[in-house]
């Protein structure tokens, strides 16, 4: 199965499960159906952004795109982060009034209509799980399992609406729309700030730019690595700029085969697929105030 099919799939999953939800929240009167039909709706919002920014990043370079629309994706990642913190807090601000004005629900509805959801969004997840490391599918990954987490709260505040009786039947509920909503923030501040690192060309978490220095000066010939930079143009694309010294006066067979070692090391070691790299007789560092 493909991504737009997997993609499709899940956005029509979780349209029907907004409309569900919502239905069961009015007639149970549960703030935390509710709140995880805003959350479904923030997934199929997510799923749709996913969606069309996988189809703009199939198209080819340009020359007015000349490294193409690897970014789209970052983008959808960006707007998917920032709508879902907003609609958390306007979740939490209605249990937060709901906790103050309680009111009784329907504890079987709530079960039932919570339990639904759960194998619905586990289902979801599993058709999203392939790819999950590109920037944007992982966002809507996450988006599906707190789904699937937020479900489960609510599917345990109506067993206990259930079989528990005074107040803590009324403010169990929103309790667990809170509790729901603390979880999926925190996420959607680190996917936000993720897709924020990528587009001001930060360098990958996962890289640090001495050990690339290290490892290239390390290939017999190199003496040198400066003006060195590394970033993402997308998850699954990187991209190196580097000026290297070289020993003595290589010809141009010898000056490709380093710069041919140089590219291998780079793909295998740090995953970094496009490089530029510069080569020097002698160090322009000098010049050139960078890393």
């Amino acid at each position: 199965m493909t991504r737009t099919t997997r993609l499709c799939v899940s956005l029509g999953i979780n349209l029907a499960l907004t409309g569900g939800l919502l239905l069961a929240g009015r007639a149970a009167h549960s703030t935390g159906l509710v709140a995880d039909a805003g959350h479904n709706l923030t997934d199929a919002v997510a799923i749709l952004v996913a969606l069309l920014a996988s189809l703009l990043a199939l198209r080819p370079a340009t020359e007015r795109r000349s490294f193409g629309y690897h970014r789209a994706t970052i983008l959808a990642a960006l707007t998917n982060g920032v709508v879902l913190v907003l609609v958390t807090f306007s979740i939490a601000w209605m249990a937060l009034y709901r906790l103050l004005h309680p009111q009784p629900v329907h504890g079987g509805i709530i079960v039932v209509a919570a339990s639904l959801s759960i194998v619905a969004n586990l289902g979801v997840v599993w058709l999203l799980t392939e790819g999950h490391e590109d920037l944007s599918m992982r966002s809507v990954l996450i988006h599906s399992l707190g789904d699937a987490l937020a479900s489960a709260v609510v599917a345990i505040s109506g067993i206990i609406a259930l079989v528990a009786s005074g107040p803590i039947t009324e403010r169990v509920d929103p309790i667990a729309s809170l509790i729901v909503a603390g979880v999926i923030v925190l996420e959607a501040f680190r996917i936000t700030r993720s897709s924020l690192h990528v587009l001001l060309e930060g360098v990958p978490s996962d890289i640090e730019l001495s050990d690339v220095r290290e490892r290239l000066t390390a290939i017999t010939g190199i003496r040198e690595v400066h003006d060195l930079h590394v970033w993402s143009l997308s998850s699954s694309h990187r991209a190196l700029s580097a000026h290297m010294v070289v020993d003595g006066d290589p010809t141009v067979s010898a000056a490709g085969h380093l710069l041919s070692k140089a590219r291998a090391l780079l793909e295998d070691e740090f995953r970094i697929d496009h490089a530029t790299i510069e080569l020097e007789a002698a160090s322009c560092a000098d010049e050139h105030p960078h890393p």
